[in-house]
């Protein structure tokens, strides 16, 4: 029963209490000792009591109307929901309007049991009385809208078939966050175990450890065991999110507040001692948890409940710094955080599309899932509810979407039977991600084959946003997983080399197991050298150049003012359709926008040359259309420096 709820009604019901023990609404005075007893009981937390005592006042008076209102707050705080309706009812029917404030808590419960109509009519008969608090009336128009939301989505219901993970992964003990490996092959979930064998309530008394399944060859899922020391100890870890390499993972320790902690998986194949994340994520007095790591390592997404959001947890976003630290985080905004609680951000592999669960945007009551997908750097696009039957009146969470965009695992409590449980299903293509692929390969030096240990950006033309941003390592081999079927600008850089530039349009879907593999060799700054701008675009048949070409330009141009001693040549080539007189003066215009953009952004003029070579000097066959196109390009070469 979410705490809101049962907090409203005792609010309002020890005002009813304060206010009207001179005038209570029974004349038998054995009814009223009783009362006052289960008063007494109820203060001291003794609900079996208080209930006994309330049972023989409503005995003695059946029309005692504040009896049943405070046995309608005992049966919330035991979670006998079904009874409290039951005795708020039996108050209305006594007299509709002695307390009107019933409706709302009693529309409150029918919501949250999922009984919408029902709810409404109750909700809206509150709302009719003239003179009630403005934020109870607040409080009621926001479930009113809920039901309504909930009404019509359960009338356009969304594809939804949720499988169970199986027994081998769901117990009756709760099970949630669900992480999935790049290959989907590995499962790490967290399981609230009883502390001890006699705890009831693993709400109250529970610890949360880390289990991890690995999927067979017939593609079942093997018992869920438990991950161990040092990750697992006796605090409760949690909402762990695993690096794309697999080499990291990011997790939830609690004490007191919680903090997001970060341990490296060692050579061997275990995991090395936790740490909390270095730099300035984790606020001293302040919960941070659920953490969800970026595809390119680059951007930490978690929860927290610090000063500057906009109510109960928020989502926020730390970005990595240059020393490996964690910088001051960022709250995602008002379009994303609302007055109540967002849980479970899941940043997609795509690193555009997030997913989270929320209680404060309008659904069907409790949390549900919502998807919002980045605009901007800073701007994300309003969230949409995934629907009805992924959500319900009850707690949806802790969902996750694999790298091809098709397939959600996530934890719901659908299953009163076996508490909360990890679940899959098909994503329906209005709320699918991009689908996303992997890419591998090695960074060299051209001149000798050594390895070079670049730094990789993948940018979005259209938007000149930078999508993936990550570095290969010591041996320059590198991994990133990117959006397929959109186009792209590659850039490789490293110090002492001129940047290699490709366009990029990744077409399919290559998992991790069978990923993409292309290789890339840096050219050492050097007179004579080379550099193909793949990322140069211009009208068809024109030489005005398009605004997708900003991206490349813009390198282009940073480049020469760090190095201010390099003199170039803009060299223009073209294929062989066309007379080569034609070809000729094309290469020629297109090579001197390409240097008046140069020269337009600061660059001294004397540094820049250009030139068009028409058709003369071919990369590739002109008998392709992919040979033609390689052969249609704009090259840099350098002449000094």
């Amino acid at each position: 029963m979410p705490k809101q709820i049962a907090s409203l009604l005792l609010l309002m019901l020890l005002s009813v209490i304060g206010q009207a023990q001179p005038k209570l609404s029974t004349k038998n005075k054995k009814a009223i000792v009783f009362y006052q007893s289960a008063i007494k009981a109820y203060d001291k937390y003794e609900y079996d009591t208080a209930e006994k005592e309330l049972e023989l006042a409503v005995d003695k008076d059946k029309n005692f109307i504040e009896a049943y209102l405070l046995m309608a707050q005992v049966y919330q705080e035991t979670r006998r929901y079904e009874q409290a309706i039951e005795v708020s009812e039996k108050a209305i029917a006594i007299n509709p309007d002695f307390f009107p404030n019933i409706y709302l808590n009693v529309g409150n419960l029918n919501l949250f049991l999922g009984r919408y109509q029902r709810a409404l009519e109750h909700l809206t008969r509150f709302i009719s009385y003239p003179n009630i608090r403005p934020n109870l009336r607040e409080k009621a128009n926001k479930s009113i809208a809920t039901c309504q939301f909930a009404v019509k989505a359960i009338e356009n219901p969304v594809p939804f078939n949720p499988i169970s993970l199986g027994s081998n992964v769901n117990t009756p003990l709760n099970e949630y966050w669900p992480s999935l490996s790049a290959d989907e092959n590995t499962l790490v979930i967290t399981v609230n175990l009883p502390k001890d064998s006699s705890a009831t309530d693993i709400y109250r008394y529970g610890q949360e450890d880390f289990f991890i399944s690995q999927r067979d060859t017939s593609g079942l899922w093997g018992i869920a065991r438990n991950i161990g020391a040092p990750i697992n100890t006796d605090s409760n870890e949690g909402a762990q999110s695993i690096a794309a390499g697999g080499n990291h993972m990011f997790y939830t320790v609690c004490r007191g507040v919680c903090n997001i902690y970060v341990a490296d998986r060692l050579p061997d194949g275990s995991w090395g001692n936790p740490r909390t994340v270095p730099g300035k994520l984790n606020a001293d007095r302040y919960s941070d948890k659920q953490p969800s790591i970026s595809p390119d390592g680059n951007h930490l997404y978690f929860v927290s409940t610090r000063p500057g959001g906009f109510g109960g947890y928020d989502i926020w976003r730390s970005a990595k710094q240059p020393d490996g630290s964690w910088g001051i985080p960022t709250n995602l905004g008002a379009t994303i955080n609302s007055s109540g609680d967002e849980q479970s951000p899941f940043i997609h592999f795509d690193n555009q599309t997030l997913y989270f669960a929320s209680n404060g945007h309008v659904g069907m009551g409790g949390l549900d899932l919502f998807v919002t997908r980045k605009q901007s750097d800073t701007t994300w696009s309003v969230p949409a509810n995934l629907g009805y039957p992924i959500n319900t009146y009850r707690d949806e969470d802790g969902l996750i979407v694999n790298a091809r965009g098709t397939t959600a695992y996530y934890s719901s409590d659908r299953n009163t039977d076996t508490g909360r449980d990890i679940y899959t299903f098909a994503l329906y293509p209005e709320v699918r991600p991009i689908p996303s692929s992997y890419i591998t390969g090695t960074i060299l030096d051209e001149s000798n084959g050594r390895a070079v240990p670049a730094n990789f950006q993948l940018i979005d033309l259209e938007r000149n946003e930078v999508i993936m941003h990550t570095n290969a390592d010591a041996r320059g081999e590198y991994m990133v997983c990117i959006p397929s079927n959109r186009n792209y600008g590659l850039f490789a850089s490293a110090e002492g080399y001129l940047y290699h530039s490709e366009n990029f349009s990744l077409q399919g879907v290559h998992s991790i197991d069978k990923p993409f593999r292309k290789n890339i060799y840096l050219k050492p700054f050097a007179v004579g050298q080379v550099l193909v701008m793949r990322n140069i675009f211009f009208q068809t048949d024109s030489y005005e150049l398009l605004s997708e070409s900003a991206v490349e330009l813009n390198r282009l141009v940073e480049l020469l003012r760090v190095n201010p001693l390099v003199r170039i040549e803009v060299g223009g080539h073209t294929d062989n359709v066309g007379s080569d007189s034609y070809n000729q003066q094309l290469s020629e215009k297109r090579a001197s926008s390409v240097a008046q953009y140069i020269i337009g952004k600061g660059i001294d003029v004397g540094r820049i040359t250009w030139k068009g070579y028409g058709e003369q000097q071919p990369m590739s066959s002109n008998e392709t259309e992919e040979g033609r196109a390689e052969n249609r390009r704009t090259e840099i070469r350098i002449v000094g420096i």
